[in-house]
């Protein structure tokens, strides 16, 4: 059997997603873990729903998806559950990018937006960060009528920095509105800055915006696998149409919403968070290291070359 006569072209040129690797008598940072484990009422929400797990779940995730829209304050049918925001990521990007069309995310940043182009088979535009901060009148720049999306990471994983409500929305006014601008706010939680933008207001006002929102950080189930997109009616009804039957587990689901219930009793650990890096980066500058002040859970360091 020749396998590159069976695939499509480009498929094995893509390199295998390397997590970071644990060892034994170290800690494990790479992947912005959130080091506390779940509330117990999480764990005994997912035990429980294990006694129903002989049955699919029920398509779409209904009752996450209407929980979600009551806690947000918007309709359900603005509100779409995926297998982490990652599977969003993916069904975003099948959706509306072909051979000929690109995408446009910034570097470094979440690894995944540039895999997911490279698995659609469409082309990945990375425009570089500009002193550890999305560089967003270059990202304008990069635009072009060949492109599907735009992926914004704010605050941006790995380099820990955010843009301002000031910012993003000089850089919106400037797109043309027949493009997906994705805002990945998987580490909002942990924001402190007073100027950090309305994504929930922008969205009222871009139709074409989309906020990506995660469990696994702020509620401590990364494991779980859950995440959400808000988003216009019709962006969610052409995400549930290319997503899988049963994309999103019972136990997920559970998981999901218990955790919404615990969130007054988590909100004080963000600040524990937000004190704790302060105090690290302070320690990190004295050693002589560059490191960006953090609206996330971790520090990005800068070691040299």
């Amino acid at each position: 059997m020749n396998i590159d006569k069976i695939v499509r072209p480009g498929v094995r040129q893509i390199q295998r997603y390397q997590p970071g690797e644990d060892h034994p008598g170290c800690i494990k940072l790479s992947s912005n873990e959130n080091p506390r484990p779940p509330h117990p009422r999480i764990v005994e929400a997912v035990v429980a729903a294990m006694l129903t797990s002989n049955r699919y779940p029920e398509s779409g995730c209904p009752e996450l998806t209407r929980a979600l829209a009551k806690h947000h304050g918007i309709p359900d049918d603005e509100v779409m559950v995926g297998h982490g925001s990652n599977e969003i990521i993916d069904l975003l990007v099948r959706a509306c990018a072909g051979a000929e069309e690109n995408v446009v995310f910034p570097a470094p940043s979440f690894i995944v937006y540039h895999l997911i182009a490279k698995v659609c088979g469409c082309e990945g535009i990375a425009v570089p960060c500009r002193d550890y901060r999305m560089d967003l009148p270059a990202m304008a720049k990069a635009v072009t009528d060949r492109t599907r999306a735009v992926f914004l990471c704010n605050p941006n994983n790995p380099t820990s920095t955010y843009v301002t409500e000031t910012e993003v929305r000089a850089f919106i006014r400037d797109l043309p509105p027949d493009l997906f601008i994705v805002m990945d706010e998987a580490y909002i939680d942990y924001v402190t800055a007073t100027d950090y933008p309305d994504s929930m207001r922008l969205r009222g006002e871009y139709p074409n915006l989309v906020i990506l929102r995660t469990f696994s950080k702020f509620f401590a189930i990364a494991g779980v696998r859950v995440g959400y997109a808000m988003a216009h009616r019709d962006v969610v009804d052409v995400l549930h149409r290319v997503r899988q039957p049963f994309n999103v587990s019972r136990l997920a689901e559970a998981a999901g919403l218990a955790a919404l219930k615990c969130r007054d009793e988590l909100t004080p650990l963000t600040r524990e968070t937000a004190s704790e890096r302060e105090r690290v980066r302070a320690e990190v500058l004295k050693l002589g290291f560059t490191s960006p002040p953090s609206q996330t859970n971790f520090l990005f360091v800068d070691l040299g070359s």
